[in-house]
């Protein structure tokens, strides 16, 4: 069933937009998978089924997402590179699949620069740093103290090995000359468990995935990991401000397609996301998620890759991570 796909580029906020959606006007004609590499209910999730369900009705195509978990993301991403290069399958991308898992993996069974192609840098999270309240510490000073006083003590979970909230830590314990020990979960909701239940003292995790804790007091936010503050907790300090001059640890996000796509389709649907990050509707339920949206054109996600790629290097180079 083919169907003609109009994208009203009157609101478009890619103004360039307009060449490539006239030449591709039958696409999509078929159904688009979109590949999440992460579990369902994290952001990753939640923002690319909002998306999906956006650029459908924007479109009339159909956008579905499908689930691929597994490996820091690794399993999901690899499918996608391997899968024919017409359009119609997409993987959600982000700082892991993009920038850690190239220093974390000595063997990495995709190459990003070679085999995927940038379609859009969506946005970015923040991590919040929260501790367990019968740890005893109210700011991130008590927290390096109580560190440096026992080190190889403080215990911080994760989502997984290799994720952000595993190397906003390391990071964090490297800068501030802090010994902690990792225990890796599957997953950040689970992470945030552990910490509940006492079997953590600490964990860095998405602002969307742990604000509920914060707001029953099960756990006590200390900082965010971004190089500013975040506009869904102002008064919450950045990490740099508190010292840790030059912290920055963000959650960026995007979308990628099989090396090899026609351009013009990539360009299709970097119009088609960016109209709908414009959205207001849209912009408002990102904001409930401390999603900051990006609407920018293809080639800066793998910019930013680039930029990255040497900064989470040394992060993982100095905490001496490894997964293989």
């Amino acid at each position: 069933m083919r169907r003609a796909v109009r994208l009203f580029t009157a609101g478009c906020v890619v103004a360039s937009a307009a060449a490539p959606l006239a030449a591709h006007a039958e696409y999509p004609d078929r159904p688009v998978t979109i590949v999440v590499p992460f579990n369902t209910g994290t952001t990753p999730d939640i923002v690319t089924r909002l998306l999906a369900s956006v650029i459908s009705k924007d479109t009339g195509g159909n956008f579905v997402v499908q689930n691929k978990v597994g490996a820091s993301g690794i399993i999901g991403t690899q499918y996608v590179a391997n899968q024919p290069a017409d359009g119609y399958t997409l993987a959600f991308a982000n700082v892991a699949t993009l920038a850690i898992n190239q220093s974390l993996y000595s063997k990495l069974p995709y190459d990003a620069d070679k085999q995927l192609a940038p379609v859009a840098l969506t946005g970015s999270v923040q991590n919040v740093l929260a501790v367990r309240p019968s740890l005893g510490v109210k700011t991130v000073a008590d927290l390096i103290a109580l560190g440096k006083k026992e080190p190889g003590k403080l215990v911080f979970s994760s989502g997984g090995n290799g994720t952000t909230g595993h190397l906003s830590a390391a990071m964090f314990g490297t800068m501030a000359g802090v010994k902690m020990m990792h225990v890796p979960y599957k997953g950040g909701v689970e992470a945030d468990l552990a910490v509940l239940r006492g079997e953590a003292d600490l964990v860095f995790d998405n602002i969307s995935s742990i604000a509920s804790f914060m707001d029953q007091g099960k756990v006590i936010p200390l900082a965010v990991t971004g190089a500013t503050r975040d506009p869904l907790l102002p008064n919450l300090p950045t990490l740099d401000e508190l010292g840790l001059k030059g912290y920055r640890a963000v959650a960026w996000t995007g979308y990628v397609a099989p090396a090899g796509t026609d351009p013009k389709i990539l360009d299709w649907l970097n119009a088609a996301m960016n109209k709908a990050l414009a959205e207001p509707e849209v912009q408002e339920k990102l904001k409930t998620l401390a999603y900051v949206p990006a609407i920018k054109p293809r080639q800066a996600l793998f910019d930013l890759a680039h930029e990255e790629r040497p900064v989470w290097a040394k992060v993982i180079k100095d905490a001496d991570v490894h997964i293989d």
